[in-house]
Parts: C-alpha cells; sequence; structure tokens
C-alpha cells in the first residue's frame, strides 16, 4: 500500500489502495466511511494495514477490521461483518443511536440555503472553507495551512486531480466573485436549462458540471475530525443537495 505521513506522524492512506483486499465489499466500505465523516466528528487513528478506529474525546465510536472481501465493523455493543451493502442501513441506524449527540456534526454545516440565489447554488460552503474571506471573517481563517490540509485529506485520492503539498496563503475571493467574471459553471447551468437550481434539475449526480466533486469516502485514511470540517466537509456540494432534496420530501 501507498502511504503519505503527516508532520506528526500519522499514516495516511486513499481508500482506492483497500480495493484489492476489499474486493466486492470496497463500496460498502466506502459508503460508510463517507457517511461517518458526513454526518459525525471523530478522529481517524488508521494503522495502515487493516485497522480504522474512529474516536472523539477520548472515546471509541466505531471500530473496522478489513479482511480479504469483507470488514467488520463494532459499534457499542453491536457487531457487523460487511461483504455487500445490504446491511448499511442498519448500521447507520445504529450509529445514529449510539454516537452521542455532542459527535453528531451540526445540521447548520450540512444544510445550504437554495431559496437564496446569491449563495451556495451548487452547494459548495464557501464560507466555511479556509480561503475563504468571509470565513476570514468569521474568524475561521487558516489559509495559511491549506495547502498543507488539503494535502493530507485529497492527496493520490481524487481520479485526474493531482494534489501536492505546498506552503503560503491561499485565499479565494468566493462564489459570488467568481460569477462576477463568469468563471463559475455551476450558476449559469440551470437556469439555461429552466430550473430554478441544481435540485429541481435534480441531474447533478451525473451532470458534468460537478465532474470535478469528491466525494468523504473518497479522503485518505487518518484525517482528524478537525481536517474533515476544514477541508472536507465545505466541498460536500451533493451530499448538501441530497440531504436539501430529502427535506423536501418529508415536508
Amino acid at each position: 500500500m501507498y502511504h503519505i505521513y503527516a508532520d506528526d506522524g500519522r499514516i495516511l492512506t486513499s481508500p482506492k489502495e483497500l480495493e484489492p483486499l476489499l474486493k466486492d465489499s470496497f463500496t460498502a466500505f466506502s459508503k460508510l466511511l463517507g457517511h461517518i465523516r458526513l454526518f459525525y466528528m471523530a478522529d481517524e487513528i488508521w494503522d495502515g494495514k487493516a485497522s480504522l478506529i474512529f474516536s472523539a474525546g477520548g472515546e471509541q465510536l466505531a471500530a473496522i477490521m478489513l479482511d480479504d472481501g469483507i470488514f467488520d465493523i463494532h459499534i457499542a455493543d453491536e457487531d457487523f461483518r460487511i461483504a455487500d451493502e445490504t446491511l448499511l442501513n442498519i448500521v447507520f441506524e445504529t450509529l445514529k443511536k449510539t454516537v452521542p449527540s455532542e459527535r453528531h456534526r451540526p445540521f447548520e454545516q450540512l444544510t445550504v440555503n437554495l431559496n437564496e440565489p446569491n449563495k451556495f447554488l451548487c452547494g459548495r460552503r464557501c464560507d466555511l472553507c479556509l480561503g475563504s474571506k468571509k470565513s476570514d471573517r468569521n474568524d475561521f481563517s487558516e489559509s495559511e495551512n491549506f495547502g498543507y490540509i488539503n494535502w493530507l485529506c485529497y492527496h493520490n485520492c481524487v481520479p485526474d486531480i493531482n494534489v501536492e503539498r505546498w506552503d503560503g496563503v491561499f485565499n479565494c475571493p468566493g462564489c459570488a466573485e467568481t460569477r462576477k467574471t463568469k468563471d463559475c459553471r455551476y450558476f449559469p447551468c440551470p437556469t439555461e436549462k429552466g430550473y430554478a437550481n441544481c435540485v429541481e434539475c435534480g441531474k447533478y449526480h451525473s451532470c458534468d458540471i460537478y465532474r470535478d466533486s469528491h466525494y468523504p469516502g473518497q479522503c485518505n485514511l487518518g484525517i482528524t475530525a478537525e481536517e474533515v470540517t476544514k477541508l472536507v466537509i465545505p466541498y460536500c456540494d451533493k451530499e448538501r443537495l441530497d440531504i436539501f432534496r430529502n427535506s423536501i420530501k418529508q415536508a
């Protein structure tokens, strides 16, 4: 397996390195990993081989052990052996019931207000991004760490995108300014198709406009809850649009 190493010695490994081991269970593993990162806040303790533990405040929330074509997950006093996606919904419900409420990700980070057309139309949250000027005003400015944390999360993870480490301050003007220069490919698309937004269109999972989108289960194993919050959650565009769409259906 190919690994990189954080400055604090943590082993980081792209999940795609596990596909030869997990075989048909790899898709289920990726979806479970992405689900945990999206909805909960936990540090990942990864041994670089087969053991992945999700921990918060010194408490183990879940533990995964990888094996040939399968993986086991231990949550509280329950164990599941996963060979495909059949049991995933049960695992998701078990996590929801057993993970302490303070370790659930704040729903505010998972929402997008599509009723405000000048804000976050694509589902990304510029206000949570380390490089955003608005983020700076919210006292969340760590733009000088963007290059390092971006490398920790994404190196060797996203197809056709080479993410290397770099140092220096990263400042992005945000989507409002990008639209002024007509560099935003998300904003004009639904309008040209006659839709109010991408959710109304409904084809964002297959649309070429979202070709650079990643999903939370792609990012390196071994990252911390803080790193997920800072460099993964802001860009979970399709996941946010799914949550928004589901909320409409349930209303």
